[in-house]
């Protein structure tokens, strides 16, 4: 059998070695990672077994280890075309672009590459000249299916409140289960402006769309798209922290109806607070334009002005393991109706955890994502058509599950599960969904 570094490699990372045991765990990388190191520390020049801890240590996210193995492996012998390659896609997964070029430019010299890392090693240097240009364009598609055991987010039973009486709903307003296909598209558009100051122009461009089978009303598509300025405010002193001021526009469309569209503007700030955590903070206002329709005869109502703060603090804790909390505030003002006007609190958090592949052997790894947030709504006013004497105050809980498996570099496979309560002072108001998805992304 010939040495792992001389077989096909994985897409994006060092290819694992044959004898390397599926990681299920933390604390089964930890281990894996732990011994590879001991033995590399045994024997620093044997090639399969400094291959070996790259393999790992690209697995535990551990990039600069794996490229301090593989560089010890060049020299040892430097015709190795694949581990060259290897290192290149190393360097290019850590930005460092110039590097990555000429690790590949080197695979590519060597008069026994194999036809597989000629290919590879073309496809990166070829996204590295695309690096280079001032203006870049990265996007993501996600097409799935959902199923939802409330779709239309009604209220679990018929009783509610009118005029601040007992009535009932019937039963097509009542919570009802349903699958829908759900797709998104995500567009980012970076403009470098080549100053001193890192200045870019960065447009962002959401789209989503959800069909349901059955509950049409649930159908919804959203259009949003903000640009602005990105640069360094204390240039040469500070220059961890970048000010986004923005432009914000976007419509939304609920049973292929128009609901409204919006405008506003606002400003991001990013702050590098130490090596592992990051800050985000954005503050935007936007202004909603609704209409009435024949569908949606009261829309009007819903007209005016929302401002929001949003505040996530990225923390990285282990090379695999990475938090984060949030925290947001939001003000909503109707032109028309006190009663839709109202306040929003909320609070977030939740653990990112990446694992070896133990299927695929991808050499990527596969990533479960936990998240949970709580918010707190209280509105200005009662709703006379609803009761003229309480006022509508309710909590969001909302809980998510998502394992994402990497197929390549790419295409990733994800399936999530969710739960969202809502618990109100007017039972109207109140209900209860859960949610599981699963789909196919492609980054481009």
């Amino acid at each position: 059998m010939p040495p792992a570094y001389a077989q096909a490699p994985a897409a994006g990372a060092p290819a694992a070695p044959p004898a390397n045991p599926t990681a299920t765990s933390k604390a089964e990388l930890d281990r894996q990672y732990d011994a590879a190191f001991q033995e590399m520390l045994q024997k620093p020049a044997d090639l399969d077994v400094l291959f070996k801890f790259a393999a790992i240590a690209s697995q535990t996210g551990d990039l600069e280890g794996a490229i301090s193995a593989l560089e010890r492996m060049l020299l040892i012998n430097a015709n190795l075309p694949r581990v060259r390659l290897e290192l290149g896609v190393l360097y290019y997964r850590l930005n460092s672009y110039e590097v990555a070029r000429t690790y590949l430019e080197g695979a590519l010299q060597s008069p026994s590459v194999p036809p597989d890392v000629r290919n590879r090693a073309e496809q990166f240097l070829a996204q590295i000249v695309n690096q280079a240009k001032p203006s870049q364009f990265h996007g993501e598609a996600f097409v799935g299916f959902r199923y939802q055991s409330n779709a239309n987010l009604g209220p679990a039973t018929s009783a509610v409140r009118l005029f601040g009486q007992a009535a009932n709903l019937n039963q097509q307003a009542i919570g009802s289960p349903d699958w829908g296909a759900v797709s998104t598209l995500q567009v980012r558009h970076t403009y470098d402006f080549g100053t001193q100051d890192k200045a870019t122009l960065e447009t962002f461009f959401t789209g989503y769309a959800n069909r349901q089978f059955t509950q049409s009303a649930a159908n919804v598509w959203l259009l949003d798209l903000t640009t602005g300025p990105r640069f360094q405010v204390f240039n040469g002193t500070f220059e961890d922290m970048t000010v986004k001021p923005l432009l914000a526009a976007g419509a939304i469309w609920v049973n292929d109806t128009y609901y409204y569209a919006s405008y506003g503007g606002g400003v991001e700030v990013n702050t590098l607070l130490s090596d592992r955590l990051r800050n985000v903070s954005t503050a935007v206002w936007r202004r909603h334009e609704n209409t009435d329709t024949a569908y949606l005869p009261t829309n009007s109502l819903f007209r005016g002005t929302e401002y929001t703060f949003n505040t996530v603090f990225p923390f990285q804790l282990t090379p695999i393991v990475s938090l984060f909390g949030s925290g947001s505030a939001q003000r909503f003002m109707s032109d028309l109706a006190p009663w839709q006007s109202y306040t929003l609190w909320g609070i977030g958090g939740g653990m990112t955890f990446r694992f070896g592949d133990p299927v695929l052997k991808t050499g990527l790894p596969w990533i479960v994502s936990l998240t949970a947030s709580e918010q707190w709504w209280h509105y200005d006013a009662p709703d006379v058509t609803v009761d003229p004497t309480a006022y509508r105050d309710q909590t969001d809980f909302i809980l998510n599950l998502t394992l994402a498996v990497p197929f390549d570099e790419r295409t990733t496979f994800s399936v999530s599960g969710g739960r969202f309560v809502r618990n109100a002072t007017l039972p109207n108001y109140a209900f209860e969904n859960n949610n599981v998805m699963f789909g196919v992304s492609w980054r481009f």
